[in-house]
């Protein structure tokens, strides 16, 4: 038996992905990567367990220096998630999806919904976090005025 902790988190993550039926590949001692393919894109998932927590992330997108992009990226990021449960977004130098949960509840079925109300969240709410980075709001808002001033 293996006293380290970093190995029994390890082998436990591991063990509850397996249990979920999931394919997953280790990072390090500690952390494994999922990859779900998306409706919008695939998404890649790090996992780990630490301090009695599960964690798990998903990189969503960078946040724009544009000080009018950014401050609209973070108000759809943040009325996202009122709208959420479980996960979050959070930022950083980017945007990432997070959830938290304790790793006394997760067994593998539930590790399984968790992955699945994350990617099910992340599918959501990244097409309108793309569009108010790529600019396309102001593109739509644009083109939207010019059809109503076309019909006036």
């Amino acid at each position: 038996m293996n006293d380290n902790p970093s190995f029994s988190a390890g082998a436990r993550l591991k063990s509850l992905l397996k249990e979920a039926g999931l394919k997953s590949t280790r990072l390090d001692a500690t952390r494994r990567l999922i990859i779900f393919p998306g409706r919008t894109r695939d998404w890649t998932f790090v996992a780990n367990i630490f301090n009695g927590w599960l964690h798990v992330h998903t990189y969503v997108c960078e946040i724009p220096q544009t000080a009018g992009l950014r401050a609209e990226l973070l108000d759809v990021a943040m009325t996202a998630n009122q709208a959420m449960s479980l996960t979050k977004f959070s930022k950083g130098e980017s945007i990432i999806l997070e959830l938290e949960y304790r790793d006394e509840h997760v067994d593998g079925a539930v590790l399984g919904s968790l992955l699945s109300r994350a990617l099910t969240n992340a599918e959501e709410y990244y097409p309108r976090l793309f569009r108010t980075v790529s600019g396309d709001g102001v593109l739509a808002a644009l083109s939207d005025a010019g059809r109503q001033s076309a019909t006036a």
